[in-house]
């Protein structure tokens, strides 16, 4: 098994949005590769806290991702609501926050847009998608 910032960097980096690479990075690590393509398809919208810095895209998609893996193994409502919650809880502790727009807070231009461009402001996205995805594999490890 390859290692899962290996496969979310296939996608991540290369014309995937931060929501699509978590999610297929976790699915193809996890061995669900069908199931990665067809939610592909479903978080387009999903990257940059669905473009206006809501809650961050690699959240959304590791939760995705988290959720079809969570479905596919059956496991109950209130179980599925605690992981959901512990994986919350510790990507604000390692990212202070859920909400892109605070992630990339020193990186809005005036018009509101985000300088995509800056070097730091792709090392926040990186730490936001790789702990994303680290997250998840050792909530998934544990069930």
């Amino acid at each position: 098994m390859t290692d899962i910032i290996q496969e979310t960097r296939k996608y991540w980096g290369n014309d995937y949005n931060c929501s699509r690479a978590a999610a297929r990075g976790i699915l193809d690590y996890f061995d669900h590769k069908e199931l990665s393509e067809t939610i592909d398809k479903a978080l387009y919208a999903f990257g940059g806290g669905i473009g206006e810095g809501s809650i961050c895209g690699a959240v959304t998609g590791a939760l995705a991702a988290l959720s079809t893996i969570m479905v596919e193994k059956d496991i109950d409502d209130e179980n599925k609501r605690e992981v959901f919650r512990k994986f919350k809880d510790i990507f604000i502790e390692k990212n202070d926050t859920l909400y892109c727009k605070e992630i990339l807070k020193n990186f809005f231009l005036s018009d509101g847009s985000v300088d995509y461009d800056h070097p730091e402001r792709r090392q926040k996205c990186d730490h936001a998608v790789e702990s994303a995805v680290l997250i998840a594999k050792e909530l998934i490890e544990k069930m």
